[in-house]
């Protein structure tokens, strides 16, 4: 929809606006540093289509100190993300957007959930503002037989067939190492993902294909249509208690 003129948004008048979030970061030797950038884009193309929601580009930085050690990861501070993303929901507020979906696909914005938290305690039910983190469906996309394989945390087969849809030139699957470390995510607050996988890669990439990313895509997609209405629902059928409508 921002390829839209603004009177055209006008006359169609959404309720939703969808902000999908990546990072710009080191995955592997054989994915680009745009991989969650890629990835945000392309699902908030088809999320904001599915929910006939206005769609601001897809953000390429948020926070990655976790990626440390190789150039080409970009990151800000988490308070400076904070108050970037806060700025950007309250002036869709001001424009009459009455619900946001954030569409979270980097695994390393901690800050996220107290944003969310602060923004709807402020705001319900004037704005009500909801997170679907891609990386929450990956047990249901197992169960489902679209992914193979259960270890991906960076860089392994998810994220690897979702480029292989999107842009199979800046993949290298020579390259690819797949790598499961020893340790597990919360150690990531000890040190940088080197530390645990020398190549930067965690899962198994070997098993990608540009057949599964589509799948993974629209699969995904849908699912975080079902996460973000389950959420707008919820707020939606709240009542004042005592003198909080959060």
């Amino acid at each position: 929809m921002y390829r839209k003129t603004a009177d055209e948004i006008m006359e169609l008048d959404p309720e939703i606006a969808i902000i999908p979030v990546g990072s710009l970061e080191q995955h592997g030797p054989h994915l680009p540093v745009m991989t969650d950038w890629a990835i945000a884009a392309e699902l908030g193309k088809r999320v904001a289509e599915k929910m006939g929601a206005f769609l601001v580009p897809a953000l390429p930085i948020s926070t990655c100190r976790e990626q440390m050690g190789k150039k080409g990861s970009v990151w800000m501070e988490p308070v400076t993300f904070y108050q970037m993303m806060t700025d950007i929901i309250m002036s869709l507020k001001l424009q009459g957007f009455k619900k946001v979906g954030i569409l979270q696909c980097h695994g390393g914005i901690f800050i996220m959930t107290p944003l969310v938290r602060d923004l709807n305690a402020r705001n319900n039910p004037d704005l009500m503002v909801a997170v679907a983190y891609s990386g929450q469906f990956s047990p249901q996309l197992y169960a489902e037989g679209i992914l193979e394989t259960r270890t991906e945390l960076h860089a392994g087969e998810g994220e690897t067939s979702k480029i292989l849809a999107v842009d199979p030139e800046s993949v290298h699957m020579d390259r690819a190492v797949d790598f499961v470390p020893t340790v597990t995510r919360p150690y990531l607050s000890y040190g940088s993902i080197f530390r645990a996988s020398p190549s930067g890669v965690w899962g198994e990439p070997s098993y990608a294909s540009a057949e599964k990313g589509e799948k993974l895509f629209e699969r995904t997609a849908e699912l975080m249509v079902e996460e973000l209405n389950k959420a707008f629902a919820y707020m939606e059928a709240k009542e004042k208690f005592g003198y909080s409508y959060f």
